[in-house]
């Protein structure tokens, strides 16, 4: 940060910037009935940006029921990032998070950064959709919940079983929650409310995985003021989607052989990868495979093609995949299987060591200058740390006395000390505090609720201390501590919300479109065997879990869109969460779209690859514009040669 930054960071911790860059957007949250309020932006924040400065929070009110008149209104949780320009264009990027039920308001220190190149000149617009992340609370059981804390904070598949499933729904209905009203199409008509609440016009929008099945219901339903629309890890609502667990590792393990065989040393090396691949598969399923004793099982085959996806920072293990299986086929030596496993199929980025060793046959002068540069990228990257943990510890120690209060900090660190102690293993005493801890989420601030929670579950000198805390609490701390409470069981019932709000839209839209019965026949008709077994389990989890949830079948649901907006679709390589072939199924009803597959790359390119945010930009920069694959060309894999394929040829 520079000495400027530094010092509107100050301006901003003490109170409102002048002159207020949100100054419009502060002032209709100030008029009556607002549609919009200013809250604070969750933590952590981006480091570089100052809130109330550079970006600013809150939420946009849309109803819950559009055919209901007068009835009730959702409060969906935003963000704005300031484009880093005062000439910035008039039309932001809007993104569409992930799900259904993600959290992007969660994740806005991470999508600062994927999409910084678009800040250049552009605000970005986060939000939070119906039934997703902190904008959830309308769907949230809080009764089943509060009293099954322990119960459901065990998610083993990332799905609610069938009974917590069940027990959420009937607690919702019993309240007369319209369930029916959380859906893709309602989540498309929220956005223009956003937009326009936030005062723009015009607007392109960036969704990932289900974000983009949103955008292009947006597309469909909503599409006025929508300049361009980029969908990555394409996921249409025509497709099978549910019966597709196993059909998305199938495609990924096809690509790798694909990609082998076109590349002339790969399938010189490594000839007829595909069969291999099913040879070696049907092989550990008979228990004829062993590594270092042990038998191996097919799951741990396909280890180095399933766990590429979601490692951001780590360099793609695909150059290594064709020699891991031949090892596995041969039975022999096995190099890379050890070099793999060792590493938990986690490569790093080349380092200091591969740089050093690249500069080996330089001279003496030129080795010193790589290694200045060594050491300065080793400064820059410590001052980086630095500047973030500055940053951020300002900005805690501030939230501390402005915020939450000093107090309230204090209260809540004595009583997760106080619950170790007191409770220790007793597993039915846990079990009670914490359902009436987390009852604390939806109660009115009170020093009394929390002198209640007290006396009820501490006692001896312990209570006494804690008691003590919440006596000398002021109004802003008592507040501080239910905001803790609320924070912490958010946190500790993540997987469970995150799970059930994707119930919420899947069960409803794409059962019965989607069945059990239709997955196994899709599973069936899988060219790779044993493929299935890794998500039997899941796919059995997510129908079982849908039954307590009446499906809502819409008119034009699961037909293609059909749109003339400017349009890019990405698919991915490695993408084992949406097949990278369904980036040109969503566009083939589209007549200004393209699309392109994306190599080294998993689900949302724009996290792996630096040439698809340039395509990005420059898309949105001037939608009409036409695209060659250079992006995809440029990428290139460095195929890894065992050392027995050379003793293999003699």
């Amino acid at each position: 940060m520079d000495h400027a930054q530094i010092l509107a960071l100050i301006a901003s911790l003490s109170g409102a910037p002048s002159p207020d860059p949100f100054a419009a957007l502060r002032a209709a949250s100030l008029q009556p009935n607002p549609v919009v309020s200013i809250l604070p932006c969750p933590r952590p924040l981006p480091v570089q940006d100052i809130e109330g400065v550079t970006m600013i929070c809150g939420a946009v009110q849309v109803p819950e029921e559009r055919d209901k008149i007068g009835g009730r209104k959702l409060a969906l949780n935003f963000a704005v990032l300031r484009a880093s320009t005062a000439y910035s264009e008039p039309d932001p990027v809007v993104y569409l998070e992930g799900g259904p039920g993600g959290s992007a308001m969660k994740m806005l220190q991470g999508l600062d950064t994927f999409f910084r190149p678009w800040r250049s000149r552009r605000d970005i617009v986060i939000y939070d959709q119906r039934s997703a992340g902190i904008s959830g609370a309308s769907v949230n059981c809080f009764q089943s919940m509060s009293a099954n804390l322990v119960d459901f904070m065990k998610i083993p598949t990332g799905i609610p079983s069938a009974e917590q499933t069940k027990r959420c729904v009937d607690e919702l209905t019993a309240k007369g929650i319209p369930l029916a009203a959380y859906n893709t199409t309602q989540n498309a008509l929220d956005l223009p409310v956003i937009m326009s609440a936030l005062g723009y016009k015009d607007y392109n929008i960036y969704g990932i995985s289900y974000g983009t099945k949103l955008g292009l219901e947006v597309m469909r339903v909503a599409p006025r003021n929508v300049r361009s629309v980029i969908i990555d890890g394409v996921a249409p609502s025509w497709v099978n989607l549910y019966n597709s667990f196993a059909t998305k590792n199938d495609e990924a393990i096809q690509h790798v052989v694909d990609q082998c065989a076109a590349d002339k040393a790969c399938n010189e090396a490594y000839p007829e990868l595909g069969r291999i691949f099913v040879e070696t598969l049907n092989k550990a399923s008979k228990g004829e495979i062993t590594f270092r004793g042990e038998k191996v099982p097919a799951q741990l085959v396909l280890m180095p093609v399933l766990t590429r996806n979601g490692k951001y920072a780590s360099a793609p293990t695909t150059r290594f995949i064709p020699a891991y299986v031949y090892e596995m086929w041969r039975g022999k030596e096995m190099p890379t299987v050890d070099k793999l496993i060792d590493a938990q199929f986690d490569t790093p980025k080349p380092g200091d060591a591969e740089i050093t060793a690249a500069a080996a046959k330089l001279d003496a002068d030129q080795k010193a200058l790589v290694q200045q540069l060594l050491d300065n990228a080793a400064i820059v990257a410590r001052a980086q740390k630095g500047t973030a943990r500055a940053v951020e510890g300002l900005r805690d120690t501030t939230e501390t006395k402005l915020g939450l209060g000093t107090l309230a900090r204090l209260f809540d660190a004595e009583l997760g000390a106080a619950m170790k102690e007191s409770l220790g293993g007793d597993k039915e005493r846990i079990k009670l505090v914490l359902a009436d801890y987390t009852s604390l989420q939806t109660a009115a601030p009170s020093r009394e609720r929390l002198q209640a929670f007290l006396n009820a579950h501490f006692a001896g000198s312990t209570k006494d201390r804690l008691l003590a805390l919440v006596a000398g609490m002021n109004a802003r701390e008592i507040e501080g501590s239910f905001a803790i409470v609320r924070r912490d069981t958010y946190a500790a019932l993540g997987s469970f919300l995150s799970g059930f709000y994707l119930d919420i839209y899947a069960c409803q839209e794409d059962i019965p479109f989607n069945s059990l019965d239709g997955y196994k026949a899709m599973t069936a008709k899988l060219k790779y065997p044993h493929v299935g077994d890794l998500s039997d389990d899941l796919a059995k989890a997510f129908y079982d879990g849908c039954g307590s949830i009446n499906p809502q079948p819409r008119e034009n649901w699961h037909v293609p869109v059909k749109s003339d907006i400017p349009t890019l679709s990405f698919g991915s390589t490695f993408d084992v969460q949406t097949p990278a072939s369904w980036a040109k199924v969503a566009i083939e009803q589209m007549t200004n779209a393209q699309a392109f597959v994306i190599p080294e790359a998993g689900h949302g390119a724009l996290l792996y690859q630096p040439c698809v945010a340039e395509m990005g930009v420059a898309f949105i920069d001037n939608p009409r514009r036409r695209f060659d694959n250079s992006c995809a060309e440029s990428i290139r894999i460095d195929w890894h040669i065992a050392p027995w394929v050379a003793g293999r040829k003699k």
